[in-house]
């Protein structure tokens, strides 16, 4: 059971197997890669490069995928996956990023949702494709993750959405074209309450079905300017982690803005000894190996 880091600081805390750190989130901001953490870049997710290129931005028959169109519900702007540009120029970065920290773990790395991307020269290269539309987005994501691979010497980590149904018909995903290019998969499962954890082990049991190779789950912990009522508890994201621990999830992120976020995390999740008593009954070996970890978080200094 691997336990990582996930922040928008370059801050490292103890007790986790991992760190990783948002060097370009989906706002489009870039940070300093570090030598020592494993850097989280977002690719077609780019609010920032979307401002300042809205043409670059991904069309569809219900809008751009730009934030504030609630068709998609998406909270950032989101560009074409074939705008040559960009796409030459996210291949460098990523090949630049690698090179200064301990490896990429991607997510964005494929179409903004249902029917994207109706851009012209999309529908042209569709028609030139002579291929099926989702057989054409599929292509059009696998080949651009393969050329990414070829740029890259660490190994990628690609991030899914948690869909494990419909990704392909959303998203442009196959499962397996990925699995070629990805040492693991993270399963981004962010959400502001986990009050109901039946669904996401669900979920994480659907994805140990079709998975080729092994997945972490990412939750949600605290974000930049997050108000303390608006967050997971802690009683929810220890509950959760149990249920996806035993559905078959081979590790967790916990994403915070920083360090000292992470710390209070961990001291309050070390602190719940009721409620970890009751976890343990909750499943097998990886359920103990993993409150086995919460419990040693308690040495921490």
């Amino acid at each position: 059971m691997k336990l990582g880091a996930f922040t928008f600081q370059p801050q490292k805390a103890e007790g986790f197997d991992f760190q990783v750190l948002r060097v370009k989130p989906e706002t489009g901001i870039r940070i300093q890669p570090q030598a020592d953490m494993y850097s989280n870049l977002a690719v077609f997710a780019d609010t920032a490069t979307g401002n300042t290129h809205p043409d670059w931005i991904s069309e569809s028959p219900l809008g751009p995928a730009k934030f504030g169109n609630n068709n998609f519900n998406i909270y950032w702007s989101v560009l074409c996956p074939t705008q040559p540009e960009y796409r030459a120029e996210q291949l460098r970065y990523t090949g630049e990023v690698e090179r200064q920290s301990l490896g990429v773990w991607l997510n964005s790395q494929y179409f903004a949702d249902h029917g994207h991307c109706s851009c012209s020269r999309c529908q042209q290269l569709h028609n030139q494709s002579g291929l099926g539309w989702l057989e054409w987005r599929r292509n059009v994501v696998s080949e651009y993750i393969s050329q990414l691979d070829r740029e890259t010497k660490k190994g990628l980590v690609l991030s899914l959405q948690p869909d494990p149904v419909s990704s392909y018909e959303r998203y442009g995903v196959d499962f397996n074209d990925f699995a070629d290019h990805t040492e693991l998969f993270n399963v981004v499962m962010f959400s502001k309450n986990y009050a109901t954890p039946w669904y996401w082990e669900m979920i994480a049991r659907a994805f140990k079905k079709i998975l080729k190779k092994p997945f972490y789950i990412s939750l949600y912990v605290y974000g930049p300017g997050d108000d303390p009522k608006d967050v997971p508890t802690t009683q929810e994201l220890l509950t959760v982690s149990v249920r996806c621990a035993r559905a078959g999830a081979e590790g967790f992120l916990y994403l915070t803005d920083n360090q000292a976020q992470l710390k209070e995390f961990q001291m309050a999740a070390a602190g719940q000894i009721e409620l970890i008593k009751k976890l343990r009954s909750f499943g097998g070996l990886p359920v103990q190996e993993f409150l086995d970890r919460v419990e040693n978080w308690r040495k921490l200094p």
